[in-house]
């Protein structure tokens, strides 16, 4: 009999409505954030003043520009301008072994279609 009792309440039990309850009030909630934002932006504001004084320590020259050889310069122009007119040359050529490939290629299937031209009307009729 003692079974038939647990089942009842187990039955019960399973057919309430039950709804989430926060653990912590909505008011510590927001204090928590406002508190972990106004942290997080402490911080970032003493990093950037860190790296801020930091820098106003060295000194502003720093990145001047390596001298240049100038005839070094116009040797490795004159190279890559004589790179540039080999490469332009090698295209022309390979353009116009196409364009001679393609020609050959238009006059074959025209010889073509005239030969099955040909050879259609050479076919005598069946006789029936």
């Amino acid at each position: 009999m003692a079974e038939r009792r647990f089942s009842r309440d187990a039955g019960s039990l399973t057919h309430r409505a039950y709804v989430l309850q926060p653990a912590r009030s909505l008011v510590l909630r927001v204090t928590l954030w406002v508190l972990a934002c106004a942290l997080s932006a402490a911080g970032g504001a003493a990093a950037i003043a860190t790296w801020h004084a930091q820098r106003a320590g060295t000194p502003a020259d720093q990145c001047n520009a390596a001298p240049v050889d100038e005839e070094r310069e116009q040797t490795e122009l004159a190279r890559t301008r004589l790179a540039l007119a080999q490469e332009s040359a090698a295209r022309a050529a390979v353009q116009k072994t196409a364009d001679g490939a393609a020609a050959d290629v238009a006059r074959l299937n025209a010889e073509l279609q005239f030969l099955r031209g040909q050879s259609k009307a050479k076919r005598p009729a069946p006789r029936g």
